[in-house]
């Protein structure tokens, strides 16, 4: 014989209100209660219905994810944080990767909200005043991932990207390095923005002269921008705006008979797993994106629950790891 709900909250020793909310993943319930209810239904081999819980509480518990590059290690460390805490409140996730192509990142949406979630964590490959007012006509919560739109009332968890350049820059030129190149991630790209102007605002408070190259959050672009950067002069040390444009540059470095980081000295941003175990081991800016992935689906579910009315903007802290570079 099938179990039902009457089941689970008898042998839980609960009521059955008390089950339902466990089920649609309120906070207002302990662990210890959670853990019998959980432990109830396991033994219980107890399945709610997705359709029938729907109907009662007008929720799909599905979100939706936009990531800009599954490609790049950084992302798919996020989704394993959005993905772990939606298990726990019971939700399935949609992924969807847009290429950082804005049209792609719109369509996306309006097939989420043709497939009824019930929200959406969003990494927005472009942030503009146009596609703010745009996101807002959507009247469905969003939590804008690893971006950050002060002035809107979207919740938002992400680092500061600008203290993110400019603790890595003081670092190099504590270092006494002085010419110190900037490989930057695309432009319009909020974190990309960011992490050039604070690396801008350590050079000249440093009284140093600044040079950057513009390129994509990609290995080739770090490799073919480091390219024509030693084209032109050869820097003491080079910021990456991510570990794949960081890793690129080594590669472009060696192959011009360089050696990092005798020569020149290199630091990422993200701290990707190859970042530990590639040679030599890079030094770079650890960005908590399994954590950060955890807080936005925390807060996603909050919202969609509506436990919590301000917009939450959440910064979580990022470190420097020293390594080898």
């Amino acid at each position: 014989m099938k179990s039902t709900i009457n089941d689970v909250a008898k042998m839980a020793k609960v009521s059955k209100a008390t089950v339902s909310r466990v089920l649609n993943g309120h906070l207002h319930v302990s662990e210890e209660v959670k853990n019998r209810v959980y432990k109830a239904m396991e033994e219980l081999n107890y399945r709610p219905s997705g359709v029938a819980r729907s109907l009662v509480s007008k929720k799909t518990q599905m979100a939706g994810l936009i990531l800009p590059d599954i490609t790049n290690p950084f992302f798919p460390l996020l989704a394993r944080g959005v993905e772990d805490a939606a298990n726990r409140y019971g939700y399935s996730v949609f992924q969807c990767n847009t290429d950082n192509d804005p049209d792609i990142e719109f369509a996306y949406i309006d097939k989420l909200l043709e497939q009824r979630v019930d929200g959406i964590i969003l990494i927005s490959s472009n942030l503009d005043d146009k596609r703010i007012r745009r996101l807002t006509e959507y009247n469905i919560p969003f939590v804008l991932c690893d971006r950050f739109a002060p002035s809107t009332s979207f919740d938002s968890v992400s680092v500061d990207h600008y203290k993110v350049a400019y603790d890595a820059v003081n670092y190099l030129i504590s270092k006494n390095y002085r010419c110190i190149a900037h490989i930057s991630g695309p432009l319009n790209v909020e974190s990309a923005d960011r992490r050039r102007l604070g690396y801008l605002q350590a050079m000249a408070e440093a009284g140093l002269t600044p040079l950057v190259k513009h390129g994509s959050f990609s290995y080739q672009s770090g490799y073919q921008l480091t390219q024509a950067l030693l084209s032109e002069i050869i820097p003491e040390a080079i910021f990456a705006a991510n570990d794949l444009i960081a890793l690129g540059a080594i590669r472009a470095i060696e192959e011009n008979g360089l050696v990092v980081p005798k020569d020149i000295s290199i630091i990422g941003c993200d701290d990707i797993f190859i970042a530990d175990i590639y040679k030599p081991r890079l030094t770079t800016v650890m960005i908590p994106a399994y954590q950060m992935g955890i807080k936005a689906m925390e807060i996603l579910q909050q919202r969609i629950a509506g436990e919590i009315d301000l917009p939450q903007k959440v910064i979580l802290e990022h470190r420097l790891v020293i390594r080898d570079s």
